[in-house]
């Protein structure tokens, strides 16, 4: 593992005091001047992991994410007992991920392997690591299922594995981990079947993230108890029926994507009660009827994005008055009447998009004066 002179890591110069090596960029260490922490992340190394870190047997933290290293990880790494953070993310690390040598570190509280090109099933082994609350193995080369006995360890509090190409059965039993307050299983993974309505017991959830995996069926009403809730995120999936009006439960709820589905009805009026919404994308489905007046009284809301939908009537006319609109994007639905004189208020829209509807009337003057720095291509 090495790096060219200016890679920020300069300091690692050979010395003869016994404590030189604390004081190096990323080293952290205890009073026997005994290294407990390594940091060296978005330093530009390359190369291999070298075993020889497996000789700090005191290390609670390892972060060497962002170096460019490739290749597998060494065995020796099992010798790090006392590790409690293990962050190897956004690497290009490969083959088989090694779980075996996870069994002996029983106080591992994070492990993160995103983003690298480790291949084959995921590990059963970390079942072990019952301090985990953190784990990440998002954006690999992974196969098969996700394990059953994943459920095993119940003090996850994050889980990710998101974008690895797993398959089986929608996986209704991480509704098990009573712990978890996020959960990125979408993208490029494909399940069998839809939105487990067991989620819905998950009372300390506050990201459910199941984009683009294949998922049928309907939303279930059951994720309305999710009090805590603040991402919701399900767009390109096969999902069908109505907007569950329930879903106005939901009182934290800030991002909310059911974008690229077979979605139908109408926005419920129930909806009203989102008042801390920052984002709605309801685009590319076959929604119909009015975009209801109480969303141009969200107090928060940023991005409105229902292109390519089947609604009618006119805009809320004070949609944008709460000067946050950033992004507009209404076009190819069917919808008439005036053009909202708010849109620019506060100067944050940078982008609207009207096209293919029946308005009528002038360009309000506010959005001249307003949003008079756009780029051409932002407005159309």
């Amino acid at each position: 593992m090495t790096g060219p002179r200016g890679s920020g890591l300069d300091d690692w110069e050979d010395s003869e005091s016994l404590s030189a090596h604390c004081h190096f960029s990323g080293v952290g260490c205890d009073e026997e001047y005994r290294v407990v922490s390594l940091n060296v992340s978005f330093v530009p190394l390359f190369g291999v992991f070298p075993p020889e870190v497996g000789l700090l047997d005191r290390l609670v933290n390892l972060t060497i994410a962002a170096n460019n290293l490739s290749g597998r990880i060494p065995v020796e790494v099992g010798n790090l007992t006392s590790l409690r953070v293990f962050n190897i993310s956004n690497n290009a690390f490969n083959e088989n991920f090694p779980g075996q040598i996870f069994r002996s570190m029983t106080q591992l509280e994070v492990l993160d392997a995103y983003n690298n090109n480790f291949t084959g099933p995921l590990p059963i082994e970390i079942v072990d690591l019952k301090n985990l609350r953190y784990l990440s193995f998002g954006g690999n080369c992974f196969t098969g299922e996700i394990p059953e006995r994943y459920t095993e360890i119940q003090s996850l509090v994050y889980l990710g594995l998101n974008g690895i190409g797993l398959i089986g059965k929608s996986p209704a039993f991480l509704a098990r981990l009573k712990n978890l307050e996020e959960i990125y299983v979408g993208y490029y993974n494909t399940y069998i079947g839809g939105v487990p309505f067991e989620f819905g017991t998950l009372s300390k959830l506050r990201v459910l993230d199941m984009g683009s995996c294949n998922l049928t069926g309907e939303i279930p009403a059951s994720l309305a108890n999710l009090k805590h809730l603040d991402t919701l995120f399900l767009q390109m999936n096969r999902l069908t029926g109505l907007l569950p009006p329930q879903l106005s439960g939901l009182i934290s709820l800030k991002s909310l994507d059911v974008s690229i589905n077979e979605l139908t009805g109408e926005i419920p009026a129930s909806f009203s009660a989102l008042q801390n919404i920052t984002l709605i994308n309801l685009f590319e489905n076959n929604f119909h009827g009015r975009i209801p007046l109480f969303i141009g009284d969200f107090p928060y809301l940023e991005v409105l994005q229902v292109w390519g939908n089947n609604f009618t009537f006119e805009l809320p006319q004070n949609l944008g008055s709460n000067g946050k609109l950033q992004k507009l994007d209404v076009s190819s639905n069917h919808l008439t009447g005036l053009i909202p004189s708010d849109l620019c208020k506060g100067g944050n829209l940078v982008m609207l998009i009207l096209m293919n509807n029946i308005f009528n009337g002038p360009l309000p003057e506010g959005i001249d004066v307003g949003c008079q720095a756009w780029p051409a291509e932002n407005v159309r």
